[in-house]
């Protein structure tokens, strides 16, 4: 029976010692496991922040684009209307796309760009696209925002923008997606912030600005004023040149509308644009991101596109 006992009590021991060392790795392994998940939600938090601030700047650079060449294109329709209905005037006496003339707004467009092409780079990059519309999206907002700003880039921005094609091909781990996006980001922080400041200044209606979207709505008041005065005006004028007449007031007061309902959400969104930029420069350094503050922002953009949509018909 002793004897019996003697062998059995190695046994336990050993059974002891190795449910002591299942017991370590079990805790070990939790660490571990623990870790990559911190890790995981700390990149979800980073991915979900970047590609709703990445959308909400893409969208609004495009429908800030779509402005700009939709008031030129009204701004000549009503210069060629204010020819056709004002007797005084003659073909020197206006020129057909003051004030939006073309080289003018083929500035504001490549800001437009930059913005739109900057978002699309971003969400790309957050959702891990490593397909060759990355490289893409880094020329073309490189080549926007150089002709908006000037061909200086500093070095900080060149070496930003060639670390995302040399990560296309080379080992894409997380930290160096994670590095690279946060080169991105700080490199342009600045240079976002002059973007949003100059077509802030652009969708003014102010009196004293002279932005473009205010010399659009002083052209179709000019035409309004014109118009409503030969449609008053009655049988004192023929019936054709009142028909004319009548369908410039109908433009003209289009374009009031929409300089007053654009201009003001495009404004605002131009406002908080720079609020989430300079929120996402800070936020990148320690992964402090506030999703409501981004969100936010982008729930304006989808007031603008709704907008938009409904004063395009």
């Amino acid at each position: 029976m002793l004897k019996s006992i003697k062998r059995i009590m190695p046994f336990k021991t050993a059974t002891h010692d190795s449910r002591d060392f299942n017991m370590k790795y079990i805790l070990i392994a939790c660490a571990f496991f623990c870790a990559i998940l911190s890790g995981c939600a700390t990149n979800t938090l980073q991915r979900n922040a970047l590609e709703n601030f990445g959308l909400a700047t893409e969208r609004v650079g495009r429908m800030s684009e779509s402005e700009f060449l939709s008031m030129r294109d009204e701004i000549i329709e009503m210069n060629s209307l204010l020819m056709i209905l004002d007797n005084s005037k003659n073909a020197e006496s206006r020129v057909y796309d003051e004030p939006a003339l073309a080289e003018t707004t083929a500035m504001r467009v490549a800001a437009c760009k930059s913005l739109r092409m900057y978002g699309d780079l971003l969400m790309r990059l957050a959702a891990d696209d490593r397909t060759g519309m990355v490289r893409k999206s880094a020329r073309v907002f490189l080549d926007n925002i150089t002709e908006t700003l000037g061909p200086d880039l500093t070095l900080a921005q060149e070496e930003a923008v060639q670390n995302v094609a040399l990560g296309l091909d080379a080992r894409w781990t997380a930290q160096k997606k994670s590095e690279t996006i946060q080169d991105v980001v700080l490199a342009f922080a600045d240079a976002l912030t002059i973007l949003a400041g100059r077509l802030l200044a652009d969708f003014s209606l102010d009196e004293p600005s002279t932005s473009h979207l205010k010399a659009y709505a002083d052209t179709a008041r000019e035409l309004k004023t014109l118009s409503s005065d030969i449609i008053d005006a009655g049988d004192a004028e023929p019936l054709s040149k009142r028909n004319k007449a009548v369908k410039a007031f109908v433009l003209a007061q289009k374009a009031l509308v929409r300089a007053e309902a654009m201009g003001a959400r495009i404004h605002e969104a131009m406002t908080t644009l720079q609020k989430a930029n300079a929120h996402v420069a800070a936020a990148i350094q320690d992964n402090s991101y506030d999703l409501r503050e981004i969100r936010e922002y982008g729930k304006q953009i989808q007031k603008i596109s709704t907008m938009q949509q409904v004063l395009s018909r």
